[in-house]
């Protein structure tokens, strides 16, 4: 995670916009693919990035809830309505917002829920327009450990 927020500090901060991390002490370790892990990671944070305007803030945070690990990506940025996230995570479709600092191709989102299925999480998104994104992979019990 520290690495994924690291090598986006130098966009977040083109367009300052504040990107931090707040993790729960002893989360556990996740099986899963690290590179398919790392893109999920990258999707969100790049997505978060490109949607909130300068001067806003996207925070990374891990915890544990109940059995389960959540991984959040949370941006104060445009937000979308529940029409919006459907529409998002169809292949070739982007909204139209216009603080976006960067063009895309609209495969984020379906690609980002495509490797977090083959890494046996969930990606949950909820949003409230206006107001900002938060993006959640879930990784349930069977695919956490403790060293």
């Amino acid at each position: 995670m520290e690495a994924c927020v690291a090598s986006l500090q130098p966009l977040a901060k083109r367009t300052r916009i504040v990107l931090r991390t707040s993790f729960a002490d002893d989360l556990p370790l996740v099986l899963a693919d690290p590179r398919r892990l790392r893109q999920v990671l990258l999707n969100l944070l790049t997505n978060a990035i490109k949607f909130t305007r300068e001067g806003g803030q996207v925070i990374v945070s891990g915890t544990m809830v109940g059995n389960e690990l959540r991984l959040r990506v949370r941006d104060s940025g445009v937000g979308m309505s529940e029409n919006d996230i459907a529409y998002a995570m169809q292949p070739f479709h982007q909204l139209d917002t216009s603080p976006r600092h960067q063009s895309g191709t609209g495969l984020g989102l379906p690609l980002t829920k495509a490797l977090t299925d083959a890494i046996r999480a969930r990606l949950e998104l909820t949003s409230e327009p206006g107001v900002g994104t938060s993006a959640d992979v879930i990784f349930p019990k069977e695919r956490l450990f403790r060293r």
